[in-house]
């Protein structure tokens, strides 16, 4: 009786076992080395001057890139505050800063997987699970791995629609879809409005529009566009339509036209799931997977199914005739993607229940193809390193913090774009985390006028640095490296 009870008891052990190996495989692709990687020179970077200024600024609303209004970043202001609740738990650093986003996608990872156990089982859960981590899109390419607005989104996006699927049973729900909009909204702007376009053709295909009332709209409305326009007007009491027309002008007008000048043609975005391996091998598995669970008669329509087909197909469509080509706008399509491929993975051991050794076999596929990913996931990790002049910014502040929150010009002739004497901004990033420097323009040029008013800091490439030693001579070097600190 014992030996029956242990047998019993195994796969229990064992689930709970696969389970646990799944969350730290994605606890470590999500906070290890969350600090080594450079920072990035677009998004994350704007991202993070603008989050920094505002703490410093205590203004939780106006975003400045070096202190000046910024009109180039035009995004609400949540994802700012996620980097600033970083700073406010573990203090100021590239790690803190990307806290926020690696906790988003990690809850992302936790959601689905149960979710998926709950609601469909634990093949379904681990499949998913699998499926999630081999994604290597979603924890670096401008995700969970960096301090960008689109790991939260991920998450926002997720929890609206699992609420959405459950609308027609519990209409209530619709509030909770409505408020997570607005979220999305506040976090990523106009993409939100995909949410929008998939709620409502599933309130019209799901029949839900049958079950609301009156005050279930207007409460839908309250919760959906509320907190936008409490937002919205805060913010024009300090600069007007500057900031609201800006966003509407570029992130809608020009974003979904050619004169941003981003047209790559149709179908970038089909194209590019059907180029990555996770979301091509995705794709065949479901397409396989449906033709024989549909031939068996193990599956048929349901709301759920319309609910997950709009969830992929609806922001697929829309951004395939957008003419852009940011790839991490369809991020948030892996998601049903990798649910889909669980669900109907359980179906198919289901399916198989008394020919367990059969379903074993075609799970080996799926198992494989995770541990090669994975495998190179954690290589791509290993490869991971801050750029010297991060480096050396960093150590130089840490070792004469009496220089902190001084100004500070650069030269440098590594510079990806503009001139060399200006700020790159990353490196502008870096000045700031590392010891509140403020960050001026105009090179070697500038730093010497300035300088003969008032103590400031220069800091050069050793090239550069040698072509104008004469000139730096009257100069103290406080740090050597690869790139030269003076004052």
């Amino acid at each position: 009786m014992e030996r029956k009870a242990n047998l019993k008891l195994l796969p229990k052990y064992t689930t709970c076992i696969i389970y646990l190996l799944l969350i730290l495989i994605a606890l470590y692709l999500c906070f290890g080395k969350l600090d080594v990687a450079s920072l990035q020179h677009w998004d994350e970077a704007r991202h993070g001057v603008n989050a920094y200024e505002m703490l410093k600024n205590n203004n939780f609303i106006v975003n400045t890139y070096n202190y000046e209004n910024d009109y180039f970043n035009l995004k609400p202001p949540l994802s700012y505050w996620g980097i600033i609740l970083g700073f406010k738990i573990f203090g100021v650093s590239i790690f803190s800063m990307r806290f926020y986003s690696a906790a988003s996608l990690f809850l992302t990872f936790i959601i689905v997987a149960y979710y998926m156990h709950k609601k469909y089982g634990k093949i379904a859960s681990i499949s998913s699970m699998m499926l999630f981590i081999s994604c290597s899109d979603l924890f670096f390419r401008h995700a969970g791995r960096n301090a960008d607005a689109d790991a939260l989104f991920i998450l926002l996006f997720t929890l609206a629609m699992l609420f959405m699927l459950h609308s027609p049973k519990h209409p209530r729900f619709i509030y909770a879809c409505g408020f997570l909009f607005s979220l999305a909204f506040l976090t990523k702007s106009w993409h939100a409005l995909l949410m929008l376009a998939i709620g409502g053709l599933f309130f019209v295909f799901s029949a839900l529009w049958k079950k609301l009332k009156a005050i279930n709209y207007i409460l839908f409305f309250l919760c959906s566009f509320g907190p936008i326009a409490f937002w919205a007007y805060i913010r024009y009491q300090y600069d007007g339509m500057a900031f609201l027309g800006q966003m509407f002008g570029v992130d809608v007008t020009q974003r979904i036209s050619d004169s941003a000048g981003h047209n790559t043609g149709y179908s970038f975005f089909t194209k590019y799931l059907l180029n990555y391996l996770p979301t091509l091998f995705m794709i065949f598995a479901i397409i396989l997977l449906l033709i024989y669970l549909i031939y068996n008669k193990k599956i048929k329509y349901s709301v759920d199914m319309l609910g997950f087909l709009l969830w992929a197909a609806v922001p697929l469509i829309i951004y395939d005739l957008s003419h852009t080509y940011y790839y991490w706008y369809i991020f948030p399509v892996y998601i049903p993607l990798i649910m889909t491929t669980g669900i109907l993975l359980q179906k198919l051991y289901n399916l198989f229940a008394e020919k367990q050794k059969i379903f074993c076999f075609i799970i080996l596929l799926p198992i494989l193809f995770t541990l090669i990913n994975c495998h190179n996931t954690v290589c791509e990790m290993k490869t991971l390193e801050t750029s010297g002049f991060q480096n050396d910014l960093k150590h130089a502040m840490e070792s004469h913090s009496q220089y902190h929150g001084m100004e500070i010009y650069v030269e440098k002739n590594d510079n990806e774009y503009k001139e060399s004497y200006y700020w790159e901004q990353s490196g502008l990033l870096a000045a700031e985390l590392s010891g509140d420097l403020f960050c001026k323009e105009g090179g070697i040029q500038a730093f010497l006028k300035a300088d003969s008013m008032k103590e400031a800091l220069l800091i050069t490439d050793l090239n550069t640095y040698e072509e104008n030693k004469e000139k730096l001579s009257n100069h103290t070097i406080i740090y050597l490296n690869e790139y030269v600190i003076l004052k």
